[in-house]
């Protein structure tokens, strides 16, 4: 980080109001100075509360200078995940700026340290070096057992992508200004800050407790943002006023973590009529980002089932789609993703069974590499682009026929003209395999859909039934959350 280099410039603004590197790097002195006085040691698992302050940004580059491992515990979890998160990363120390935070939690951790009112600390303190192997952060994501699972990203892993992502034909300045509106406890908000605290930038923060979508308008407009990163369905929610929203200054869009519609970035690409837009793709597991695809208003995309392409890999990625045998699928045959490369955690945090289904080594280019099996279907055209084509667990038989849940929320799109539909498949009461699909916030228009799904799909995709919602339940990086729309067919 260039604290000195960019002392006077802004760094943060949060809830519109603004820190400059001088604010946070003197913040940041004081923490680590504090982790080296509490906590001996380097790698140990440091937890910190992601509220959305100075504070929280500061804990965690004080957790990195200090050569520990950052796990961000998002307040907004359950107490019951959190227990369960700090218990299974062995968490040394919690950071917070605010301990009403933790008062129903079962803390395993050693320290509490109160980050909110430390004395300043002017110089800076020694900073740890860093191993290639050492892990940077831990992150958890949902297990199907119900245990989250830990994935760690080391320093290789990061490094890696952060040269790649910046080398890929980005121009970035101290004059840039990025949006940041996930969950800290989502990879997706790592770029979202690392980048611009690296290149002198200034990065504006959206309130956890705010209307998302509207909030990030308001910091699109007032501030001329020029780097925005953000899920499909954050930004469909701002479809009904695309025809008054005009941001000139948005400079690059990224839009990632769920499957883009196309004529959904094909109405928003005219509110940002001189940005470069990037649909981009990367599993946990493969740190952030390891394809993208440039959508370009006057060509014709590449689609399937109306998802736009996820394109080609960036930097050392390395991709390749397998049939169930792990063979090769071959151009326009769908398979299953995998994914190879310096990007690619070591394995999952002390799972070893876990790590056996989802690595493997396997020959590519006539050397042995190894890959992350992701789960998601995709295939490669001719022109070595990349089309996602939904998930394995997505895919389902229903009277012998197969059905991709991607086709069936196509349809939908296309009668409704709205991104925020939801298929998913779930057992019936005769243990028969059912789709159900959710609409959000459109019940006078079930009645319309269901006639016209009739007309577009065989008898067998038919959903069982359409559920109207008014907002759809969503993960900590903002993606609809599947896993809770079942929970509610089971309830």
């Amino acid at each position: 980080m260039n604290f000195d280099r960019y002392s006077g410039r802004n760094a943060l603004c949060i809830k519109e109001r603004f820190y400059t590197y001088d604010d946070l790097q003197k913040m940041v002195w004081s923490i680590t100075k504090l982790i080296k006085t509490e906590i001996p040691g380097r790698q140990n698992t440091i937890g910190v509360i992601t509220n959305d302050e100075i504070e929280t940004y500061a804990s965690i580059l004080a957790t990195w200078f200090t050569g520990n491992i950052f796990v961000p515990l998002n307040p907004r979890n359950p107490a019951a995940r959190n227990n369960e998160i700090i218990k299974i990363a062995g968490i040394k120390c919690i950071m917070t700026s605010d301990t009403s935070d933790i008062h129903s939690w079962q803390t395993f951790a050693t320290k509490i340290l109160n980050i909110k009112k430390l004395k300043k600390y002017p110089s800076s303190p020694l900073i740890e070096s860093w191993n290639d192997e050492d892990i940077l952060y831990l992150l958890f994501t949902s297990g199907s057992t119900g245990v989250p699972k830990g994935v760690p990203i080391s320093l290789m892993n990061f490094k890696t992508f952060i040269n790649s992502f910046i080398s890929y034909d980005y121009e970035f300045s101290p004059e840039d200004r990025f949006l940041q509106i996930y969950d800290l406890s989502f990879d997706g908000s790592l770029p979202c800050y690392v980048v611009p605290l690296i290149t002198g930038s200034c990065v504006y923060t959206v309130p956890q407790d705010e209307i998302k979508y509207l909030y990030a308008l308001k910091l699109m407009r007032d501030h001329d943002l020029t780097f925005v990163k953000m899920p499909p369905s954050t930004f469909a929610y701002l479809r009904p006023f695309f025809d008054k929203i005009r941001l000139e200054k948005v400079k690059y869009c990224l839009l990632g973590g769920e499957s883009l519609d196309s004529s959904l970035v094909s109405d928003w690409a005219n509110c940002i009529p001189n940005a470069r837009i990037h649909n981009v793709y990367g599993p946990t597991e493969a740190t952030i980002i390891c394809l993208i695809y440039e959508w370009i208003k006057d060509r014709q995309d590449k689609q399937y089932n109306g998802v736009v392409a996820i394109g080609r890999p960036i930097g050392e990625n390395k991709v390749i789609i397998l049939d169930q045998n792990q063979k090769s699928t071959g151009s326009h045959r769908i398979g299953e993703l995998y994914v190879a490369g310096s990007q690619v955690t070591a394995g999952y945090w002390k799972s070893p069974e876990k790590n056996k289904e989802s690595f493997f080594e396997l020959e590519y280019n006539n050397k042995i590499e190894r890959f992350y099996k992701t789960g998601d279907l995709a295939m490669v055209d001719k022109d070595g682009d990349y089309l996602f084509c939904g998930r394995i667990d997505e895919q389902v038989q229903i009277d012998g026929f197969r059905v991709e849940i991607g086709e069936i929320e196509k349809h939908a799109r296309d009668y409704l003209k709205i991104n925020n539909v939801a298929a998913v498949s779930f057992q019936g009461t005769q243990k028969t395999t059912q789709i159900h699909l959710f609409v959000e916030n459109e019940p006078e228009k079930i009645n319309g859909l269901k006639k016209y799904l009739k007309l577009k799909l065989p008898v067998y995709m038919l959903p069982e039934k359409i559920h109207h919602i008014k907002e759809f339940p969503k993960s900590s990086g903002g993606k609809i959350s599947k896993a809770e729309l079942k929970k509610l067919l089971g309830s």
